[in-house]
């Protein structure tokens, strides 16, 4: 056979050995053969491409095994208010999206401050506040504007936002109004009137289903399109495989499968559904009746699989009540916001059990109330076998962790989440606790099939595993539990090859070896011998998915 393409540089196949080449040869979309240069252009045809990368780093493309690129999406479709230092600033964008806009329309926008993340957006204007209902009205009084708060997980709470009067008075905000959740904060004057100012004081974004619902919502064709321009970006940096295991609600399950269908994916993507139930009952009609499909490894190809249900453990009440209220409502995440007490969660674990369903579930600090779960069904069903996923594990034990080994479980972690951009809640936690937070080392060394994620915060997986490998707190530059410090190569591995076991692909991708899919990312530097702060520098120059370019090299 001939090579269609061959590509020269560092090859790093990641196979058991850490076989390093110089080349690799592609057919059909496969890894043909790596070795020396001269050995893969005897593998040359008439029609064979090469291409030289000699100061760059080949690697098996990323595999985000938390992705949420589809958040990721919807956030590039509304205004931005990037740069505004001030309300004058705020208000002279308001100003220039009215112009442009019908009268009566919405002006919705991102929120105020730098993205990615928006930390302390209020107190990057110089009046350390958003502007109040009647500034916006001053250059908008013909349409309803809002400026969404970023949401606590996406951000970092408190969260603000702010909206007109007309805005106000289309969704019915009084002095009379109360919110559901003591989370939100409706800021009033003197005399007791809103100030169209809202703070949210949870992670959980609540302010649009408890209190907005005139507030236009992402359509099924925006979270489609928002899927594609996302793509793009996660192919820039190196990824070409993804997995949605917090699961995807049903439409942007169905958007997903509609670029698909179209031929218009080129990430291979994983999901699971995030399902709309309300009880057990419902979830037990929902397992027996229309998820068959989503059994085992359920159903797809090799650029589109879905397969298992998303369960929540844990969350607050106040949740739970304004999600039932509001099914329908999915905001940024894409996902159904759940809250299930740990009977609860155990009760649907053991329906998901009976009907052959993997289960994924989001653990955070839970996990010691988790693993009890986990042995009881386990009791009962093959969830080893079936491939189980923890995901998103910040806070554990070494008797948690061999349990989990015990158990056969998959585990993901978002080391960036937890030891990064949130680290502040665990800084008070003694050292020997803190070798254990997002413990990608203990797991690792274990021997769990384990795998570590984006979480789009950023969507950077060297980001990723420059967090893992230096463990570094944002607010305090403290070192998250030296314990807990992994080498680059166990790093990369658990950014790239380590993720294929969560879809049953260990045998297709993963590693650039003979027969598996030819995914690869081009870094313009060595991701294992790179140190510190230099693997933040690194940046992806090309990026292909089953020998097609996809980034870089089109």
């Amino acid at each position: 056979m001939r090579a269609d393409h061959i590509l020269s540089g560092q090859v790093l196949t990641l196979d058991d050995a850490g076989t390093r080449a110089e080349a690799v040869a592609i057919a059909g979309g496969r890894i043909l053969a790596t070795g020396t240069r001269q050995a893969m252009l005897e593998l040359r045809g008439p029609h064979t491409v090469v291409r030289d990368f000699p100061a760059a780093t080949l690697i098996p493309g990323f595999n985000d095994a938390h992705a949420h690129m589809d958040s990721i999406g919807t956030r590039l479709l509304r205004p931005s208010l990037e740069g505004a230092r001030s309300i004058a600033d705020v208000l002279a964008r308001i100003k220039a999206l009215a112009r442009n806009t019908r009268a009566g329309e919405w002006i919705v926008t991102m929120p105020v401050g730098g993205p990615p993340y928006y930390f302390e957006g209020h107190a990057t204007l110089q009046e350390g506040r958003l502007p109040n209902r009647y500034e916006l009205d001053s250059v908008a009084p013909d349409h309803p504007v809002y400026i969404p708060a970023p949401g606590g997980y996406w951000g970092q709470p408190p969260c603000h936002a702010a909206m007109n009067s007309l805005g106000l008075r289309l969704n019915g905000i009084d002095r009379d109004t109360v919110p559901s959740s003591p989370n939100i904060v409706i800021q009033k004057d003197e005399g007791g009137e809103p100030l169209g100012v809202f703070t949210e004081l949870g992670y959980v974004h609540l302010l649009e289903p408890d209190l907005l619902p005139a507030v236009p919502r992402f359509t099924y064709v925006q979270r489609r399109d928002g899927i594609l321009r996302a793509m793009a970006l996660y192919h820039r940096a190196g990824i070409t495989s993804i997995y949605e295991g917090h699961g995807c609600a049903p439409e942007v399950l169905a958007a997903y499968r509609e670029a698909w269908e179209h031929g218009d994916l080129t990430m291979r993507t994983a999901m699971t559904l995030s399902p709309r139930w309300r009880n057990e009952q419902e979830a037990a009609l929902a397992m027996r009746d229309w998820m068959p499909l989503l059994r085992g490894r359920g159903m797809g190809d090799a650029m589109f699989r879905v397969s298992g249900v998303f369960v929540a453990h844990g969350g607050d009440p106040c949740v739970r009540a304004i999600q039932h209220r509001e099914l329908d409502y999915m905001g940024w995440s894409g996902y159904v916001q759940q809250v299930n007490s740990t009977e609860e969660f155990e009760a649907l674990c053991m329906l998901a059990g009976q009907y052959d369903l993997r289960v994924h579930t989001v653990v955070s600090d839970k996990l010691a109330k988790i693993v009890p779960v986990m042995e009881r069904v386990a009791r009962r069903f093959p969830i080893g076998e079936r491939r189980w996923v923890l995901e998103h594990i910040s806070r554990s034990t070494p008797e948690d962790l061999t349990a989990i080994r015990r158990l056969g479980l998959a585990t993901t972690l978002i080391p960036a989440q937890y030891l990064w951009k949130h680290g502040t809640p665990f800084l008070t936690i003694d050292e020997q606790a803190m070798d254990y937070l997002s413990p990608a080392r203990q797991l690792f060394e274990l021997g769990v099939p384990v795998a570590a994620g984006t979480d789009s915060v950023p969507y950077d997986p060297l980001f990723c595993l420059w967090s893992m490998t230096t463990r570094r707190e944002r607010t305090t530059g403290r070192v998250m539990g030296p314990g807990g410090i992994v080498s680059n190569e166990v790093a990369l591995r658990l950014v790239t090859r380590a993720g294929a076991w969560l879809t049953f692909e260990e045998r297709e991708k993963g590693q650039l070896v003979p027969g598996h899919y030819a995914d690869i990312a081009v870094l313009s530097g060595d991701p294992v011998t790179a140190q510190g702060d230099a693997l933040r520098e690194l940046s992806c120059l090309a990026t292909m998915v089953g020998g097609r370019w996809v980034h870089g090299e089109a």
